[in-house]
């Protein structure tokens, strides 16, 4: 058995019989174990382009097109989202929709993943590097407070490491 990753070495090779889930999931950040989310994160990298012009923002600002006075920033992940959230919402998808959320909660919940996870994309904007850069610093710091975190606080980390990771891998697929 290969204490590191639970799997269990046979001749060379490697099992997948004893993987242990749970570990597993313990390292996803809750993300293995909620379809919406990854659901979000797969629709995200599918739109994330949708429409793009093929030049950076800052083309688009300068030559102040229509979306760049609209959006202002991060013009071509804004886009994207307006464009596949409308065609989304159209009733010619209602039937996806139905799989997708049953509950306004639900729905609020799956655009905020989707919206985050393409603004992500933008990986230009140095004040939103910054600003994922301390998201990260503050999520996975080593550094832990003197009081002990509640159950409350332990879920807002979860969620903001999820969060995270999901930007981290939109970034690396793009």
């Amino acid at each position: 058995m290969d204490e590191r990753n639970g799997l269990e070495i046979n001749n060379g090779g490697s099992s997948l019989e004893n993987v242990d889930l749970l570990d597993l999931a313990g390292h996803s950040y809750g993300i293995t174990s909620d379809p919406l989310t990854q659901f979000a994160v797969v629709f995200s990298a599918i739109i994330h382009d949708v429409d793009h012009p093929g030049v950076p923002n800052t083309q688009l600002a300068k030559e102040n097109t229509i979306s760049a006075q609209i959006y202002k920033k991060s013009i071509a992940e804004q886009n994207s989202v307006h464009l596949a959230w409308d065609i989304l919402m159209s009733d010619e998808f209602s039937a996806l929709r139905a799989c997708i959320y049953q509950t306004e909660s639900e729905l609020r919940r799956f655009r905020q993943l989707v919206v985050n996870t393409v603004m992500a994309t933008d990986i230009v904007d140095k004040e939103l590097q910054a600003l994922r850069k301390a998201r990260w610093e503050e999520a996975f710091s080593t550094v832990k407070s003197p009081t002990t975190e509640s159950p409350d606080e332990d879920v807002v980390s979860e969620d903001r490491k999820a969060t995270i990771v999901i930007e981290h891998l939109i970034q690396a697929s793009d």
